[in-house]
């Protein structure tokens, strides 16, 4: 049975300005590829939630662990409750890592 998924807003602002970076650097093409790559991650996830990684134990969204799929460059930052899986962040693996628990524990539905 494939799980369902929810974006929060700021994972869908956090793809936008991905989106937005990526065709300012490198071209409208690269910025379709990554789009289409971040779609393709999150179906996989949607038939495989727990192919992502767990992320360090500490840190939980909204009580859940919180997983992260690499798809390159870009990461899907995600938790799994009740067979839906929400997405929490698209992250770019170039950003400084220490970041990313802050991240994490401010965003809300």
């Amino acid at each position: 049975m494939a799980y369902k998924y929810r974006w929060l807003s700021q994972a869908l602002d956090d793809m936008a300005h991905e989106i937005e970076y990526v065709c300012n650097e490198f071209g409208l093409k690269a910025a379709r590829q990554t789009e289409s790559k971040v779609h393709e991650g999150v179906q996989q996830l949607c038939q495989f939630p727990y192919s992502g990684v767990c992320y360090e134990e500490d840190v939980l969204y909204k009580g859940q662990k919180v997983r992260i799929l690499h798809l390159r460059q870009i990461s899907v930052i995600y938790s799994i409750e009740n067979e839906i899986i929400t997405l929490i962040a698209i992250w770019n693996n170039y950003q400084n890592p220490n970041r990313l628990n802050d991240i994490i524990k401010t965003r809300e539905e």
